[in-house]
């Protein structure tokens, strides 16, 4: 495989790839957003900046389970050649975050991936009913 720059590859994959999810604004004030799904985008925006295609040291998410079907929020790094390294955060939460903190690559994205653990071990909690749902109240009732 040949290895090219990662602004080469933003500018050959940045405008349409299979990820993109375009949606249009309802005025001309708002306009037009892109949404993007690839793995390794923890914004979910279609930047240079947040690219997981694009970007050589990309940091994901995804949720793993063990032997006994326990489920458990697992980090997902690339490599130097190309693969994915794979580090289970099945600590407490200020233990998984010493580990996010330590082992990601890009210090700018930092805020974002530590939003983006926030959110899934939120739902991972309330899927082990160890947390509730919030009810949101609407009107006077």
């Amino acid at each position: 495989m040949v290895a090219i720059s990662d602004s080469l590859t933003w500018q050959l994959v940045g405008q349409n790839n299979s990820f993109m999810k375009k949606r249009n604004g309802r005025s001309s004030r708002t306009g037009a957003v892109r949404f993007s799904s690839e793995p390794g985008n923890v914004a979910s925006l279609s930047t240079f900046k947040f690219s997981g295609i694009a970007n050589s040291k990309a940091t994901d998410f995804k949720v793993g389970t063990d032997a006994k079907g326990n489920t458990f929020p697992v980090m997902l790094k690339k490599t130097a050649k190309g693969g994915l390294k794979e580090i289970p955060l099945n600590k407490n939460f200020r233990g998984a975050v010493k580990t996010i903190n330590s082992q990601n690559q890009r210090v700018d994205l930092s805020s974002a991936v530590k939003a983006k653990y926030d959110g899934i071990y939120k739902a991972n909690m309330v899927k082990k009913s160890l947390k509730k749902k919030t009810v949101i109240k609407a009107g006077r009732n």
